[in-house]
């Protein structure tokens, strides 16, 4: 259903669950943000990428176990056509094959259901920040998934020791600010750190390059 535009400094947010309880329940709790606005709410991936079409959004709260299309799919669409968009996986499923589909489709987030509402509206601020977030219950299965299809270790690219630091730091689910603590640095530092780090790993994301780390034996992130 749609909601009525109440300002458009806010950030917009779509919410995609099939079940109208839990779809009606966020909106509710997002709704509470003075700097949030529901701007619809659908219950499938079809609908959602309709929407999108004609409405658009900010941010993307998805189901994974959708009908019709998952929102594994439901997300490659919506990134396919619409760039912009930033998707938060919200769902019951901490096993990997979830996890890693929506984030090679193009999820910037991973949430669990069963995570506090603090946690929602974290990962939503983030998510509308251009930043990623990952639940930290499932943090862990990334890098032990990716240690599973570890590759012959190779000298990579050339990462500082910086660099590395900060990659290990990401890899054990540390966030922007948690980071520049530890290590003494501005926000705006670590923020220019992972983007040179993207970049020279070829990555989408900070996750994706944690694992493209791990893989060449560039550095190691303890469990």
């Amino acid at each position: 259903m749609g909601r009525k535009n109440r300002s458009q400094a806010r950030t917009r947010v779509l919410v995609v669950d099939d079940h109208s309880i839990v779809r009606e329940g966020i909106c509710v709790l997002l709704e509470r943000e003075p700097y949030l606005e529901v701007v619809g709410s659908v219950d499938s991936g079809e609908a959602a990428t309709e929407f999108l079409q004609a409405n658009g959004a900010d941010v993307v709260i998805m189901d994974v176990g959708l009908p019709g299309i998952s929102g594994i799919e439901a997300t490659r669409r919506i990134k396919g056509s619409n760039p912009n968009v930033h998707v938060l996986a919200l769902t019951m499923y901490a096993d990997d094959q979830y996890l890693l589909g929506m984030l090679d489709a193009g999820a910037a987030g991973y949430l669990l259901k069963q995570s506090v509402v603090s946690d929602l509206i974290q990962a939503t601020r983030a998510l509308a920040a251009g930043q990623y977030f990952l639940d930290p219950a499932v943090t862990k299965m990334v890098i032990e998934s990716r240690l599973r299809h570890r590759q012959q270790p190779s000298s990579g690219p050339a990462l500082t020791e910086r660099e590395k630091g900060i990659l290990r730091l990401i890899g054990q689910g540390r966030t922007t600010k948690e980071i520049g603590t530890k290590l003494s640095l501005s926000p705006k530092t670590v923020e220019n750190y992972r983007a040179r780090i993207m970049e020279k790993l070829q990555t989408r994301n900070c996750y994706e390059a944690v694992s493209s780390a791990i893989k060449q034996g560039i550095i190691e992130v303890a469990s």
